[in-house]
C-alpha cells in the first residue's frame, strides 16, 4: 500500500525526532540532562533520575518547591528530546 497519507507519514517520522538512536546515545543524553538539571536547580532535586527512550524523556525525583520543579523542566527542555518531556518530579 503505497497510498499513505503524507501527513501520517510525516507524523510518524517526527515521532522520534530529536531522540537518540542507540542505547549509548540515550545514556549520554540522560547524563547531560541530569547534569543540566542539577546545575540549574543548585542540586535542589533529590533522588533525580532521567530516563530517555524512543518515546521521550522522563524526569523523576523530589524537590521542595514548584519553582525548583519548573527550573528542572526548563533545563531539560533546552536539550534534545526536551519537546517530548514528562516531568514526574514530586514536590514535597
Amino acid at each position: 500500500m503505497d497510498d499513505l497519507n503524507p501527513e501520517v507519514e510525516f507524523a510518524s517520522q517526527e515521532l522520534g525526532a530529536g531522540l537518540p538512536e542507540t542505547l549509548e546515545e540515550a545514556e549520554e543524553l540522560a547524563n547531560s540532562i541530569e547534569r543540566a538539571v542539577l546545575r540549574e536547580t543548585g542540586h535542589g532535586v533529590r533522588d533525580l533520575s532521567v530516563e530517555v527512550n524512543r518515546e521521550g524523556v522522563w524526569l523523576k525525583g523530589r524537590c521542595t518547591t514548584y519553582y525548583c520543579k519548573q527550573l528542572a523542566q526548563h533545563a531539560a527542555m533546552g536539550l534534545p528530546g526536551g519537546d517530548r518531556l514528562t516531568n514526574l518530579i514530586e514536590v514535597y
